[in-house]
């Protein structure tokens, strides 16, 4: 026992002088190691490394799964929202000609500007029946977004979805917007032009479709061709279309009720029209997937009669932290009378929530990250206890009690760095693989982890952040220290005349 804990100390260490940093090492890891076969690590150290890393690894995942749940909804609303909108005050529909000719030429940062028109209304089938909120975009809005380009990937915007292409044949799978748009009719098998892209040979099939007077536009005509609209091509969320049990091709019924406009003229009839399921589309969003429905911009501008007017402008940026330099100068282009909101930091407001819940989290974890820490101070203070006749030995050669100190400092922080690496490796597999970890967790459970109702979002990516790596080690390195002093100090104060006894 005696050579054993002089024998590092000879080669390097004269009487009287501070052990260098080579020896204290080499002291450090022997301590460390068990005692009576001098081989592996001891079981005290081997358990307060597994708690730093099992405290760090938690504390990763934690900062990760916030920090990824916040970053994904976020993202995920913003690409449906826009980052910023251009809208007047009133909250009614509006000609935004003026306003796209002075944003003709973007400013800089900006990506994109879409008119949008939105509506809410009820789609029926059959017996079913849900409520729907639409929104109305470009085509080439629509496969440019890439939620809904899988959608619209196969949509032919050359064929019709009106009824005379449903009946008596395979339901096609696009609609002439352009021709919609324009008024003009398409033309029967017979040579005779309909009236609103219907062939009037197909009013008794129209009828076993819809009842008479069902599908009506906003200004029926007196002529029974002119109460007939032609079908619209809508595309629902996976959710709702389950809801309603249709597919693609299957005809539905559009119920609009009367706007502020029309109330205000005394008509409070609800206006009903045909449309047709042209594809489905998953936001990833519970509530875009249960009672969302995306339209094309001319169809819902028909449904009102009211050519050129949207309800809003939305504005896509290619950096997020410019704008509100964005706002200003898009505000200073358009004419009097348009507001711009910036519609980000309104959602960055609403979700601090997920940031404030991830830190009070953080703070939990934190505190038992100190816990396992002090199983450290433990197991240096046990250390010390058994090496006691060692130390005094140590002393006895002339290593200084600073030495001394030093030693089982290094001692501890070794077993809490071992702790931090392995932690912050496992953290991060763990937070890079949440989503396939809570796959097979549901397989095996058979059922569902995460409630999209509840949490908006059917699926959870963790987010890692160097700052939060530095933070969490820092944090460890600070806590083992702390706890480290202690046991390390009490080692120092260790008598060399100690040893005399066990001689």
């Amino acid at each position: 026992m005696f050579w054993q804990a002089c024998r590092p100390v000879e080669p390097s260490t004269a009487p009287g002088q501070p052990a260098k940093m080579g020896t204290t090492l080499s002291i450090a890891l022997r301590y460390l190691t068990a005692r009576r076969e001098g081989r592996g690590l001891s079981v005290v150290p081997l358990l307060s490394g597994l708690g730093i890393m099992i405290g760090v690894a938690t504390l990763v995942v934690v900062m990760a799964v916030f920090e990824g749940y916040r970053q994904e909804i976020l993202e995920r609303l913003l690409s449906r929202t826009g980052h910023l909108v251009v809208t007047k005050p009133g909250f009614r529909t509006f000609d935004a000609s003026d306003a796209l000719q002075a944003l003709e030429t973007r400013p800089e940062g900006v990506v994109s500007v879409q008119p949008v028109l939105t509506l809410q209304g009820l789609l029926l089938n059959g017996n079913q029946g849900a409520g729907v909120a639409f929104q109305a975009i470009t085509e080439q809005a629509m496969r440019t977004d890439a939620t809904l380009s899988d959608a619209i990937a196969g949509f032919d915007a050359s064929l019709d979805f009106g009824a005379s292409a449903l009946i008596g044949g395979t339901a096609s799978t696009g609609v002439s917007a352009a021709s919609a748009s324009a008024g003009t009719a398409p033309v029967s098998s017979e040579g005779q032009a309909s009236e609103r892209g219907v062939d009037v040979a197909d009013f008794d099939a129209l009828s076993a479709l819809f009842a008479p007077g069902n599908v009506t536009g906003n200004a029926p005509g007196t002529a029974e061709a002119e109460q007939i609209d032609s079908l619209s091509p809508v595309f629902l969320g996976v959710g709702l279309a389950q809801t309603l049990g249709v597919g693609v091709n299957d005809r539905l019924r559009l119920v609009l009720s009367a706007n502020s406009e029309d109330r205000a003229a005394g008509t409070t009839a609800a206006s009903t029209f045909g449309v047709v399921v042209a594809g489905t589309f998953s936001a990833g969003l519970f509530e875009a997937d249960q009672a969302g429905a995306v339209a094309f911009l001319d169809d819902a501008q028909g449904w009102l009669e009211s050519a050129d007017e949207v309800s809003e402008l939305r504005i896509m940026l290619d950096d997020l932290s410019q704008r509100r330099t964005a706002t200003r100068g898009l505000q200073q282009r358009l004419p009097f009378g348009y507001y711009v909101s910036d519609r980000a930091t309104d959602l960055f407001r609403d979700y601090d929530w997920v940031r404030a819940q991830g830190n009070a989290a953080t703070l939990i974890v934190v505190v038992i990250l100190i816990v396992a820490a002090f199983g450290i101070a433990s197991g240096q203070l046990m250390m010390v206890q058994e090496r006691t006749t060692d130390i005094a030995i140590l002393r006895g050669f002339g290593v200084q009690g600073g030495g001394v100190l030093r030693i089982f400092l290094v001692a501890g922080l070794l077993v809490s760095m071992v702790g931090l690496l392995l932690g912050l490796a496992l953290g991060w597999w763990v937070a890079t693989s949440l989503n396939d970890i809570r796959l097979a967790i549901e397989a095996l459970l058979g059922r569902p982890l995460l409630n999209a109702e509840f949490y908006e979002i059917d699926e959870l990516n963790g987010v890692v952040q160097a700052g939060g790596l530095i933070f969490v080690s820092l944090v460890t390195v600070f806590v083992s220290l702390i706890a480290t002093v202690y046991p390390a100090w009490w080692a120092s104060r260790v008598p060399p005349a100690l040893a005399l006894k066990e001689v």
